[in-house]
């Protein structure tokens, strides 16, 4: 009689097991701005009686900005829409699909000034594909995200011809009275052109003139990405800008020693193939509210520091590109 009892109560009590599954292969890891978004969502099911009422794909992009301020305890926090769409997969109306494995195809756009996919600290930017299935039963109705990445599409052509000419920076640091005696440090750091694509490598020039009496120490080359947050204040509705430093690449490259000047020649700087390309506000329409760029950095202790900045791009020239799409 127990056993009976037992038996009853666990059979009530059992977890209903989903008889619906989602699953989405993408055709690219990452698709460019101004493209489609290509797959396939991929339908198991064991239901026999299953009709579905709705089987639609929702790609949704979005940013967010937002920090606190320490020292006056203010909020700041924006949020932005990039992309927001809704396919249906199905003709209008209910439609019953047989059991086992279906696919099913999806083209979707992706408007051209979607921002590239970020994370960090004071802000991010995701894409995010949704699918939704709502059929006569709950035991079959499913709803899965998944999230894909963009990458803001960018020609050598988009920004000044001057960009692809040889470029270098000088600077000057007098320490007649500071720590280092009677003497200047002068820096310059050179390249063959400003703009490069993702995956490139950067040859660098380093000229260093120490005519002080101590050794410039921990000589280092630094490809270095700056961004830029904004957001507005919860209250007061004023904008702020946070500007965050990172590292993605450097070389070091010693001493140099008293009353001395060395030049560092092929100093090389890759740039990461998945590096977020440039992007800086350039005064036309709706500011970012996440800007890129990037600069080479040579520092050296102490307090030298110079800087040069440098274009990513995603592509080269814009005819190249295209030639080898239409080849392909």
């Amino acid at each position: 009689m127990f056993q009976d009892i037992t038996t009853a109560m666990s059979q009530f009590y059992r977890p209903k097991v989903p008889t619906l599954m989602l699953n989405v292969a993408f055709h690219e890891n990452r698709v460019f701005s101004g493209d489609h978004l290509i797959g396939r969502v991929l339908l198991d099911l064991s239901d026999a009686d299953a009709v579905i009422h709705e089987f639609i794909l929702e790609a949704r992009g979005y940013g967010k900005t937002g920090w606190v301020n320490i020292h006056t305890d203010k909020i700041y926090e924006t949020e932005k829409d990039y992309l927001n769409s809704i396919t249906s997969l199905t003709a209008s109306g209910s439609s019953v699909i047989s059991p086992g494995r279906h696919q099913f195809p999806f083209q979707i756009p992706i408007p051209p000034d979607c921002p590239t996919s970020y994370e960090s600290q004071f802000g991010t930017i995701r894409y995010t594909l949704t699918v939704r299935v709502t059929t006569n039963s709950e035991v079959t109705n499913a709803t899965q995200t998944f999230p894909f990445y963009v990458f803001t599409k960018s020609f050598f052509d988009d920004f000044p011809s001057g960009l692809l000419k040889p470029m270098e920076n000088k600077d000057e640091v007098d320490f007649t009275v500071c720590a280092l005696p009677f003497g200047t440090v002068r820096s310059k750091i050179a390249v063959a052109r400003v703009a490069y694509c993702l995956g490139e490598t950067i040859d660098v020039h380093a000229f260093i003139s120490n005519r002080t009496r101590k050794a410039l120490k921990q000589c280092t080359l630094q490809l270095m990405l700056k961004t830029t947050y904004e957001a507005m204040s919860r209250y007061e509705h004023v904008n702020e800008k946070k500007l965050q430093e990172q590292t993605i690449e450097q070389k070091s490259l010693g001493k140099v020693k008293p009353r001395t000047d060395i030049t560092f020649q092929n100093c090389l700087l890759k740039i990461p193939e998945l590096a977020p390309p440039t992007r800086y506000n350039r005064n036309i329409g709706e500011p970012y509210i996440i800007a890129l760029s990037y600069v080479i950095r040579f520092t050296a202790s102490p307090g030298v520091e110079t800087e040069l900045p440098i274009v990513v791009t995603t592509h080269g020239y814009r005819e190249s590109y295209q030639n080898s799409k239409a080849h392909y």
